[in-house]
Order: C-alpha cells, then sequence, then structure tokens
C-alpha cells in the first residue's frame, strides 16, 4: 500500500473515532440525573420538587406573570408533571444552578422532556450558547424545534 494511501486510511481512522468521541460527550447518559416528585408549578419552565427547592428548565423560555401565553404555557407544563414523579438531568456542561438560586435542570417524565414539549407549544428557546449561556446536550434539537414551530404558525 502507497504512502499516501495508508495516510488517508489514517485520516478517515481518526475523523470516525473523533466523531464517536464527540457523540458520547454530547451524550445524556453522561449526566448526573435524579428522581423528584414535583409538588407546585411556578411557571411555565419553573417548578418546585418535594425537597422545596426550585428548579428551572434547561433551556426554555415561557411567558412571565402577566404576559400573553403565561397561563397557558403554566397550565401545559402543570398537566406534565404537578404530582408526578419526573427525572431531573444536571448536564455536565451546565452549570447546577442560577443566579436566584434554582437548579437548572432538564425535566422529563414518562419520557417526555418538558422543555421541548413547551417550546413545541410556543415556548423560546433560550439562556443556551446561543445568548451567551452554558451550551447544553439538547440546545439544537431545540432550536429546531422553535424554528419548527415558528414556520407553523406563520402559516
Amino acid at each position: 500500500m502507497g504512502t499516501w494511501r495508508v495516510v488517508v486510511l489514517l485520516l478517515a481512522v481518526l475523523a470516525v473515532a473523533s466523531s464517536s468521541m464527540a457523540c458520547a460527550v454530547s451524550d445524556d447518559s453522561r449526566d448526573d440525573r435524579s428522581r423528584a416528585v414535583v409538588t407546585r408549578v411556578v411557571d411555565g419552565d419553573t417548578v418546585v420538587i418535594e425537597s422545596g427547592e426550585h428548579v428551572r428548565l434547561i433551556g426554555v423560555d415561557t411567558p412571565e406573570h402577566g404576559a400573553c401565553g403565561f397561563g397557558a404555557a403554566t397550565a401545559r407544563l402543570r398537566r406534565m408533571v404537578e404530582g408526578r414523579a419526573v427525572v431531573l438531568v444536571n448536564p455536565a456542561s451546565v452549570q447546577d444552578v442560577d443566579t436566584y438560586g434554582r437548579l437548572l435542570r432538564y425535566v422529563d417524565v414518562g419520557g417526555t422532556d418538558t422543555g421541548l414539549a413547551q417550546i413545541r407549544a410556543g415556548a423560546r428557546a433560550r439562556y443556551d450558547s446561543h445568548d451567551g449561556y452554558d451550551p447544553h446536550p439538547r440546545e439544537d434539537e431545540y432550536h429546531r424545534a422553535e424554528i419548527d414551530q415558528n414556520a407553523i404558525c406563520a402559516r
């Protein structure tokens, strides 16, 4: 085998290896997970768990109290999680708590990503590397869902 072919083969092997490593780093299976019961929904992107801690959904921005859409976003999250056991996912790439002392977590229930569900219903994909915050593993999927939702609403 010629030197040129060996170099091409080695480059191909390195490309596959680095691609596999990149997938492993962003894989949710490497993140910390815990279970909790949601005792109260504060708004469309914040819940309280049985320990009394407030949990802010990562990467999602729903309307604030008094803004159009607040009630619908809050009710939707309430239907999904209030009184239910959820899985809190803490990605290694995201700080543990925000400036208000809330835990920053994905909140998954019954295999459903509640943040993604909120975005698909019209919430914004925010507070991620696009906005100067820590990147999170699901942000590309969240942004695609927001684009899809905007396209549907524009029709």
